[in-house]
């Protein structure tokens, strides 16, 4: 007889799917023979999005929430498994009176679109590039300023520390969305089909993709670089046919976007995190009973800690997987992208919160 096992996602090679595996630190009670018939039941059923320790139909009965975001319903992806892992616990934590439904792939809108309806109430959960919705607030575009942080512990110190609690804070005052924390996804590098970026100079030439964002634009006009804002859900097609050269962004976007099919070279210059904000509306968590709402931080802080935990393994998995495909990977010397984009934060100090929270945030990372 299988022993019930709570399960959080793992990373693991981007060959194995799903990568779901159980979460014990007991000692072993039953025969391997026994444990991996267990395991195999509770993949499939994680995987289905049913797993549960309390009964389906408590599960069905609630009044069940409804949660976006960009990425596809792929578990190695680290948007789509926090979801999961968030919806196995607040059926737990709840005991089945709270779930959600989880819309994968921008299914009821792109990033910026969803985000808004979080802010109407028909969205009551997002996880969301911070850089997409610095209109509701600019001050978080603090995460978006380059090379502000050093590594995901560094990005995780700002996030779980004072700055990050006051920044979600300050939006939720101005926006009506509530910041339950923020994932460090991931680095920002720079992926093209024309030839290494080793320097700013090698932007010259290029064309690249880059978020409509203020700073984000700024940062590459200051590298001397050609920039395009474009849809994410057109940028393939555009490298396809080098109406643009190349791209800005995450491993995990990249990977899930199969962008390795239509670019040759990548640099790994980590010049901006890629902050993924955790929210959900208000006004919904205002509606609950003082019990769920602590559940649903609960839960919510628990997938924010276990996604922070594995992202930086499970971007080396990916970047593992670029070079399966054939990318060419270079780790250009940063200090001169570093010096030139020292103008963005002088530029945009003030809008952030000032230049002290900027060094504060600096002086984290050594």
């Amino acid at each position: 007889m299988c022993a019930p096992v709570v399960v959080l996602p793992q990373p693991v090679p981007l060959s194995a799917e799903p990568f779901f595996r159980p979460v014990t630190r007991a000692k072993r009670r039953f025969p391997m023979s026994t444990l991996r018939k267990c395991l195999t039941l509770v993949i499939v059923l994680a995987v289905a999005g049913t797993l549960s320790v309390y009964p389906s139909s408590k599960a069905e009965a609630a009044k069940k929430a409804r949660f976006a975001h960009n990425m596809p319903p792929k578990p190695q992806l680290l948007y789509h498994a926090a979801a999961l892992t968030f919806q196995n616990n607040l059926r737990i934590y709840t005991k089945g009176e709270l779930d959600i439904d989880i819309f994968p792939s921008s299914q009821l809108g792109k990033d910026k679109v969803a985000a808004k309806k979080v802010q109407l109430g028909s969205i009551q959960f997002q996880i969301v590039a911070s850089n997409n919705i610095t209109a509701f607030d600019r001050r978080l575009d603090i995460f978006t300023l380059p090379f502000m942080f050093g590594s995901f512990k560094g990005a995780a110190k700002v996030f779980n520390s004072d700055i990050g609690m006051t920044i979600g804070e300050n939006f939720r005052k101005k926006s009506g969305i509530r910041v339950l924390g923020f994932i460090a996804t991931g680095f920002r590098n720079m992926m093209n089909s024309k030839h290494p970026i080793l320097k700013p100079a090698d932007l010259g030439d290029l064309r690249m993709r880059i978020a409509k964002n203020p700073i984000m634009v700024a940062t590459y006009k200051a590298l001397g670089g050609s920039t395009i804002g474009m849809s994410p859900t057109e940028l393939f097609s555009a490298l396809s046919t080098k109406t643009v050269d190349g791209h800005d962004g995450g491993s995990s976007w990249a990977w899930a976007q199969k962008l390795y099919e239509v670019q040759k070279y990548l640099s790994i210059t980590r010049h901006q995190l890629v902050a993924g904000a955790f929210i959900m509306n208000d006004k919904y968590f205002q509606s609950l009973s003082k019990k769920n709402q602590r559940a649903v931080l609960r839960a919510a802080t628990d997938a924010i800690s276990w996604a922070n935990a594995y992202a930086e393994e499970n971007e080396k998995e990916i970047m593992k997987g670029f070079a399966r495909k054939g990318l060419k990977i270079d780790t250009p010397e940063i200090a001169p992208f570093r010096k030139a984009v020292k103008v963005v934060h002088q530029k945009f100090a003030d809008k952030v919160g000032g230049m002290d929270l900027i060094n504060r945030i600096l002086a984290m990372q050594q």
